[in-house]
């Protein structure tokens, strides 16, 4: 009788660790699928994020203040109100904190690919605009233009007041040394320099669009000429997205919000 107690009771045991082990296997299992669900899903969270359409389609907002639109038709009345800072490259420009690190990097980009680069206008205010338009609008008067006539030829390459994207620290005039000294009024032909070509080839690297681009369909869309100069920060992914399609940011913004309702 010993015996078979003995026997019974290893029997128990076995079944008891049996049982034990089944159990965390399957808690084990559990755990692997839990993790790889977890994994599946960072993965493809990664690959959304690494992919400019995604990004610039289905993760931005219309109201992200990279995004804001400021032109002829988006007039604000009001100053923009950011954390600003001083930049010096030849010039002193101020700036959005926020895009001080890209602009550097912008910069510095520009230096190591052998180009001498300067700043030429940064942030402006409202007066600051002011003082712009009027001086183009006197100097148009003054080569014989009429008031309307000059008008027109100065909001050709200067918004009013108000309709600056200049007052939202976020755009920047840029050109290469050479292409300035050139062209010290800022022409559109300063691009046949191979430093303003650089930046505006590259200028998507670093999150910044060339923001008038010369085509007729782009011109008519930003009510702006052609300027080689000026560009504007949106941030990496929707800069590769902008570029690419070869749109301007009215026009991604127009999508993006006929998308968001």
């Amino acid at each position: 009788m010993k015996i078979k107690n003995v026997v019974i009771g290893a029997s128990i045991v076995t079944i008891i660790t049996l049982s034990i082990f089944a159990i965390g296997s399957l808690l084990g299992n559990k755990s692997s699928d839990s993790d790889f669900s977890q994994k599946t899903t960072q993965s493809s969270e990664k690959n959304s994020e690494s992919s400019g359409e995604n990004e610039s389609n289905t993760n931005t907002s219309k109201d992200d203040w990279k995004l804001i639109l400021v032109n002829k038709k988006n007039v604000l009345d009001y100053e923009v109100s950011f954390n600003q800072v001083s930049m010096t490259e030849g010039k002193s420009i101020i700036v959005d904190e926020r895009i001080e690190e890209a602009l550097q990097s912008y910069v510095d980009g520009a230096k190591s690919a052998g180009y001498d680069i300067q700043y030429v206008s940064g942030y402006r205010s409202r007066a600051d605009q002011q003082v712009v338009y009027n001086t183009s609008l006197q100097q148009n008067i003054a080569n014989g233009l009429s008031k309307k006539q000059a008008e027109e030829a100065t909001e050709s390459l200067i918004n009013p007041p108000g309709a600056s994207e200049h007052m939202t620290g976020l755009a920047v005039d840029i050109a290469g040394s050479d292409a300035l000294a050139a062209y010290p009024q800022l022409e559109g032909d300063m691009d046949k320099y191979e430093s303003q070509q650089w930046l505006i080839k590259h200028a998507q690297d670093y999150g910044f669009i060339l923001r008038y681009p010369k085509d007729p369909k782009s011109i008519e869309q930003t009510m702006i000429d052609y300027e080689s100069w000026h560009f504007r920060y949106v941030g990496k992914d929707i800069a590769k997205y902008i570029t690419e399609k070869g749109i301007t940011l009215e026009e991604y913004l127009d999508k993006l919000l006929n998308k968001e309702q």
